[in-house]
């Protein structure tokens, strides 16, 4: 089990079942739980889409070219018996090197690219490191009850009951630092999320769908999205303050209102030599305070 879905069953367990009725029988008070977890994972699912651009379950079918075949079910939870009886120790000591080799790598360039980095990513990145930076391998485990036949663009059971895949990655979470051949280096944050168990969706080896409520042969696929395991945001480097704005910020902490006019004519005459578009905005508001200022505005406080 995830941590996030411990939370989750603790914050459950502490609060909505002493709410339930004394004489609710188990099936019912079953029945409610999962409509609950699908409800929690219906919001999670809402809170990604709305940030990322996602392709549709139909189109990712269509243009997957991997050997992972997509599989309908859900996650077991890493107590269940049925994940414990497919653990292969010659499988898991080879994943296990190989995620030691590449943690390895995946450091070293990280601490190259610090080294090639813009002052100001520098400075950024060195603040947010030190949080919860760490390379972990996750084997999510999967019940399934149906796979895609893409010959046949159809959903089929598997001929052997009790059928479950696992899928092993390697998934980062906190700051790390990225660069796409000779572009700019910048910061990214990494994060992942494994779906609670018992709430059905379709698994890709990269993602996984939004929550179903029918098995995939009675859905509409091209209007349910695919999700990424491994979350990624960019994070904008921090500049040192302008030297001209932290100047305002003191006048105006002062009062000083007299000599806003002269650092105006300061930033426009630097910005006559050199290229500042992003002064543009900031200097309308220092024209205003200087109108208001000749006007005798300012005077009065």
């Amino acid at each position: 089990m995830t941590l996030r879905s411990t939370l989750f069953l603790l914050i459950f367990a502490l609060f909505v079942l002493p709410k339930a009725h004394a004489f609710e029988s188990p099936e019912s008070s079953k029945g409610e739980e999962l409509k609950t977890e699908k409800s929690f994972e219906e919001k999670i699912d809402s809170i990604i889409s709305k940030r990322l651009h996602l392709p549709s379950v139909r189109s990712k079918l269509d243009s997957s070219n991997t050997k992972f075949i997509a599989v309908y079910g859900h996650v077991l939870e890493a107590n269940d018996k049925r994940a414990l009886e497919t653990t292969d120790d010659e499988d898991l000591f080879v994943a296990e090197s190989l995620f030691y080799l590449l943690n390895e790598q995946l450091m070293q360039r990280n601490d190259l690219l610090l080294k090639k980095a813009t002052p100001d990513v520098r400075n950024t990145y060195k603040q947010l490191m030190n949080r919860f930076n760490f390379i972990s391998l996750e084997r999510v485990k999967i019940l399934v009850d149906y796979y895609y036949d893409k010959a046949r663009d159809k959903w089929i059971r598997p001929a052997k009951d009790q059928y479950v895949i696992t899928i092993t990655m390697v998934v980062k979470s906190g700051y790390f630092l990225y660069q796409d051949r000779d572009s700019a280096i910048e910061i990214r944050r990494y994060g992942y999320y494994i779906p609670n168990p018992n709430v059905k969706r379709i698994f890709f080896n990269d993602g996984y769908s939004e929550v179903l409520w029918k098995n995939p042969n009675e859905t509409s696929l091209s209007t349910v999205n695919v999700l990424p395991y491994q979350l990624i945001e960019k994070i904008q480097s921090r500049k040192k303050p302008n030297e001209n704005r932290q100047k305002i910020l003191n006048l105006l902490k002062r009062r000083n209102f007299s000599t806003i006019p002269l650092v105006i004519d300061e930033i426009d005459e630097y910005c006559k030599k050199n290229s500042c578009p992003e002064e543009i905005k900031y200097k309308r508001y220092l024209n205003t305070l200087g109108i208001l200022y000749r006007a005798g505005m300012l005077r009065r406080f």
